[in-house]
């Protein structure tokens, strides 16, 4: 009797915890959302967070609040996220670097993306530029290639960092082209663009948003974009595709994720939030000018492919080069 009663009691108890569930997640959200920024105030990030948090608390109706939490390539705000509740009040705006290229090159990394996080969009993506001294003979990406294969070991790139995206953007295309470069860090992109310019390096990969400055004022000369297509910031830049290199594209990205176990229901409105957000062109206005390019709305699960793709794209060149950042 007592065994009877007791199950129907715990029956009872599991029945009601699903409905408080449900109930909860049928007047999501009801708070207001924190938005984590893996990157210091100030960083494209950042930046782009904060943009994106205004027409996203509209579209939710609650306070969406920037959370800047910088530190070790993203990985102190990646696992701050990882390890908040899956309610749906803590996303991350992460990047390429978080969930792709952080799992490759560190081993005692205290989160998992597969494990951890649930893609909701890809928020952004930025291109990879590729250029040289003004002072250097190759003026194109097939001059460049030209000089590269007859003076082996005498190019010099400069990137912010070894195993940063775009470190290794320079050493794909390297691969794809069957040249060798020197490879020299610095601290950031503005040692490897100071590099550059005094010409202590011959070429620098730096994401566009960053070398538009330059290649405007002429103090470096653009060879390629690392995109599908030209940009209409700069359409006088071809892509490295077109330069004879069909189908490369490596690209920057930002993607929104929440904790893996967030319940559908609430992911899904965050989706549907998103792509209206993305299919309004708010985004595209602020940023197009910064030659980041916002994608339109998508279906769902495609963010998952993406990722799936990204890392079929890194993790082979990773291997090959033997780079461990721990």
């Amino acid at each position: 009797m007592f065994g009877k009663k007791f199950c129907g009691a715990l029956a009872c108890a599991v029945a009601l915890t699903f409905a408080f569930a449900g109930a909860a997640v049928a007047q999501y959200p009801d708070r207001p959302i924190k938005l984590i920024v893996p990157y210091p105030p100030g960083a494209t990030n950042d930046l782009l967070a904060r943009v994106l948090a205004e027409p996203l608390a509209k579209e939710l109706g609650q306070p969406v609040i920037v959370d800047n939490k910088g530190g070790a390539a993203t990985a102190i705000g990646a696992t701050a996220a990882a390890n908040a509740a899956p309610d749906g009040y803590t996303l991350l705006l992460g990047t390429g670097t978080t969930y792709t290229l952080n799992p490759l090159l560190k081993k005692g990394l205290t989160y998992d993306t597969d494990r951890d996080f649930r893609m909701i969009s890809i928020i952004a993506e930025v291109p990879v530029v590729f250029i040289v001294n003004p002072q250097f003979p190759a003026k194109t990406l097939a001059q460049f290639v030209d000089y590269a294969k007859a003076n082996p070991g005498k190019i010099n790139y400069s990137s912010p960092g070894l195993g940063s995206s775009l470190h290794l953007a320079a050493e794909l295309f390297a691969q794809r082209a069957g040249i060798k470069m020197m490879h020299v860090p610095y601290p950031g992109s503005a040692g490897a663009m100071r590099a550059l310019l005094s010409n202590e390096v011959q070429m620098f990969s730096e994401v566009i948003s960053g070398a538009l400055p330059q290649i405007s004022q002429h103090t470096v000369v653009p060879l390629a974009i690392t995109s599908a297509k030209r940009l209409a910031v700069a359409p006088g830049i071809p892509t490295v595709a077109e330069s004879g290199y069909p189908g490369f594209e490596a690209l920057g990205w930002y993607g929104l994720t929440v904790p893996k176990a967030t319940p559908a229901a609430v992911v899904s409105r965050l989706e549907a939030a998103i792509n209206k957000i993305l299919a309004s062109g708010v985004l595209q206005a602020r940023f197009e000018s910064l030659a980041i390019v916002i994608p339109g709305p998508q279906e769902a699960g495609s963010a998952e492919k993406y990722l799936a793709k990204d890392r079929a794209l890194w993790e082979p060149l990773v291997r090959s080069l033997n780079i461990s950042l721990d």
